[in-house]
């Protein structure tokens, strides 16, 4: 962490080839700042289309951090987080809009509820729809019911039961874990749970993250009353059977590190199973599209 003034919040973007996207992206903050001392970080994972030169040349109140090559979401960000300071550092995807207000509303809600170390907002799909953007911990079974059916049957009950699908997205409520799509987190809760797990080379880290805020007893809080539009995959690459890959790398990664001295671990031959399944059907879609 540098020695300069503590701000009030810091935003951090991870922008890897989403040239497009991060264009928007920086237009809603910029036009939807927040009324407080504020820095914006954009991490650059060595695009190739201009997303560096972009910033430096149209933002130049934003500070651009670039790496020589693709380290990850979570690395990335923490470059962002330990070379800044602030008393909270909102994670927000390159292909996510802010709205009006969203961001004085995060802010003031976890200043009213210091118990509270992330917060995520409601997340807009780019069709107007709602994103389940907030859900349970997922236990292997469910986890490896929800990973066979979702693909399939995407309305089956494993499925509704992890991404609370049943439940009413009205007024702020305790959940396991938010999207890191969107995240505001406080600082001193990270400093008690440590950064961004950079095993994590994308996806689950904010599982993760939430899980590790609850060890600690800080609560992890879905907020309805802030916005922000997401266009899902507008900050990744690679094409679905990658991206499948990854993710379910990650979601490996997870159970081994959390369940790995507990008699779960028996389970963990069927996670790959079912893991790999999940892999195999992608990879059948992919060949008809």
């Amino acid at each position: 962490m540098n020695g300069t003034k503590i701000k009030d919040l810091v935003i951090s973007i991870v922008s890897y080839n989403s040239l497009n996207f991060l264009k928007e992206c920086l237009g809603s903050i910029v036009a939807n700042l927040p009324d407080v001392e504020y820095e914006i970080i954009v991490v650059d994972n060595a695009s190739s289309d201009g997303s560096g030169e972009f910033v430096k040349r149209d933002f130049t109140q934003v500070r651009l951090i670039s790496n020589s090559k693709n380290i990850g979401f979570a690395a990335a960000n923490n470059k962002a987080i330990k070379s800044s300071n602030s008393k909270y550092i909102l994670l927000i995807n390159s292909d996510c809009r802010v709205y009006k207000d969203s961001l004085d509303r995060l802010l003031n809600f976890m200043e009213k509820n210091p118990e509270i170390g992330i917060a995520g907002p409601k997340i807009i799909n780019s069709d107007g729809s709602i994103q389940l953007s907030c859900r349970r911990f997922p236990s292997i079974i469910s986890a490896g019911f929800h990973t066979i059916l979702t693909g399939i049957v995407p309305n089956n009950p494993f499925s509704r039961k992890y991404k609370l699908a049943d439940i009413n997205r009205d007024k702020p409520f305790k959940v396991d874990w938010v999207s890191g799509s969107c995240m505001i987190i406080r600082r001193d809760a990270l400093r008690n749970t440590g950064l961004l797990d950079e095993n994590y080379f994308m996806y689950v880290e904010d599982t993760d993250i939430c899980y590790r805020m609850w060890q600690k007893s800080w609560k992890v809080f879905y907020f309805p009353y802030a916005g922000v539009l997401h266009h899902i995959g507008g900050s990744s690459s690679g094409g679905e059977v990658r991206a499948s890959i990854r993710m379910q790398k990650s979601v490996f990664y997870f159970f081994w590190k959390n369940y790995k001295k507990s008699w779960k671990v028996l389970l963990i031959p069927l996670l790959v199973l079912v893991l790999g399944f999940r892999i195999f059907v992608t990879f059948i879609k992919s060949l008809f599209k």
